[in-house]
């Protein structure tokens, strides 16, 4: 019996125990690929931070023409140098079968690009062209993206003791004891009436 009172006197302060640490989903930025370049035209600092994709979609609906990101990644200039990265040319719309199977595997129309150290992308700023091919002509489009680090903090804005006391918020927290208390008297009261009728 001591021992069911003390786990269910353990769950019940668990339940009260909030944690401060702020996490962060990975979300996916969506760049479209248009005739005139793409939209938007850049990813300012503050909006994407490591770990963060860019789903990239070609939305130039004119026929033959493909669109593709090349990243420098080494920041040297050169934008076709080992160290860079390259989405596949992707086309508008890829032909179907009947079942809703791509009748050439290598066609696409959107690629996701994840800004993790383990691909190569560094925080801060990286330079992108955006390029546009019709036949054998290419057009390129300048193109940015910022990110920034994937902080996690469980230190902010935790108490320091040096804060002035918020009378509701004391009030509220004495509100929240004393149901504590009578929740776990409750409890300890309900436990041995439970324990002798399994009996």
């Amino acid at each position: 019996m001591r021992s069911a009172t003390f786990t269910i006197f353990m769950m019940s302060m668990m339940l009260l125990v909030s944690t401060n640490v702020q996490a962060h989903d990975p979300q996916n930025y969506t760049i479209l690929l248009f005739e005139d370049g793409p939209t938007p035209e850049g990813v300012l600092p503050g909006i994407l931070v490591e770990n963060d994709s860019l789903f990239v979609r070609n939305h130039d609906t004119r026929e033959n023409v493909s669109h593709r990101l090349v990243v420098d990644l080494d920041s040297d200039g050169t934008f076709t140098g080992a160290d860079d990265y390259a989405t596949q040319w992707l086309n508008s719309s890829c032909d179907l079968n009947e079942t809703g199977e791509k009748l050439d595997e290598n066609c696409n129309v959107h690629e996701i690009i994840n800004l993790a150290a383990s691909n190569g992308f560094l925080q801060g700023n990286i330079s992108i062209k955006h390029q546009m091919k019709l036949g054998d002509n290419i057009t390129e489009f300048d193109f940015f993206v910022n990110y920034g680090p994937d902080i996690h903090s469980s230190t902010e804005n935790l108490p320091t003791g040096n804060e002035p006391v918020d009378e509701n918020e004391d009030s509220t927290r004495s509100l929240i004891f004393i149901l504590l208390i009578f929740s776990i008297i409750g409890i300890l009261l309900i436990i041995p009436q439970l324990i002798k009728s399994n009996e």
